[in-house]
């Protein structure tokens, strides 16, 4: 009796291209790292040109591209995206990774960075969405996969503004999963919970040893690193996930199971 195929190229992302922003650290790096050990070209989008240079000179692979790129310049976005697809050609991914954490009181709120964290959360998430999904940049079975949190599953003190930026996230993937289905694109969002990357630090500087104690704790299974968050993401660009859209997949090491 013959032995039975191995077919190693599960997901079948060779030869294919992501639009990566965060790029230069945490779960965006992780992800252009692991898409590139499938074969995947990658554009590389974050603010510091240094970061992302030393993110590229770790990617496997060639044809991969560096955009530095501040996502706050909201008109410049879609200008931003063709340029990507010009140098890739057409793209089969978007993962927007790229955010801010906030740990902020209500009390303490202030109208400007709520709507500084709203913009770098949401509107960005918007207008990246509006511009992938011009008729030339994706090709016919595109992904895009919007990063949400556990925070916008389940309450937690001192981060409501926080919060509401992620909700959105989760309901506007929703939406556009609807919206975008006829132009051959899924939408999809992660939703981790306590990953370790920079942004925690900020957290354990602004919660204290033992506030941050209860975090970790809060998880059954301790904290998440970028690269488990990251084969999630690759899962959902994945023609192996073919019939997901309007989903939110929950990485969370237990953190909403309880």
């Amino acid at each position: 009796m013959a032995e039975p195929e191995i077919v190693t190229d599960f997901l079948g992302l060779g030869g294919r291209t992501a639009l990566v922003t965060g790029a230069s650290s945490g779960i965006g790096r992780a992800v252009a790292l692991q898409a590139s050990r499938q074969g995947m070209r990658v554009a590389l989008v974050g603010r510091v040109e240094h970061s992302l240079r030393e993110v590229e000179g770790n990617l496997h692979g060639t044809g991969h591209l560096v955009v530095p790129f501040d996502l706050t310049d909201l008109e410049g976005i879609q200008g931003m995206v063709a340029n990507v697809r010009d140098y890739l050609g057409p793209l089969d991914a978007l993962v927007h990774s790229a955010g801010a954490h906030s740990v902020t009181p209500l009390r303490t709120v202030k109208p400007a960075a709520a709507e500084s964290l709203l913009t770098l959360n949401v509107t960005t998430a918007i207008m990246l969405s509006k511009a992938f999904r011009a008729k030339t940049v994706h090709t016919a079975d595109a992904s895009l996969v919007l990063l949400s949190s556990v925070a916008a599953l389940a309450g937690q003190p001192a981060a409501s503004l926080y919060s509401a930026t992620k909700g959105a996230i989760t309901a506007l993937s929703r939406s556009l999963a609807v919206e975008l289905a006829r132009d051959g694109i899924r939408v999809n969002s992660v939703a981790p919970g306590i990953v370790d990357t920079p942004l925690t630090e900020v957290m354990r500087a602004e919660l204290g040893s033992a506030g941050f104690e209860r975090v970790v704790a809060a998880h059954p299974l301790g904290l998440g690193t970028p690269d488990d968050v990251a084969a999630a993401v690759l899962y959902l660009i994945s023609p192996v996930s073919r019939w997901v859209t309007g989903s939110t997949l929950v990485i969370d090491g237990g953190y909403t199971a309880q």
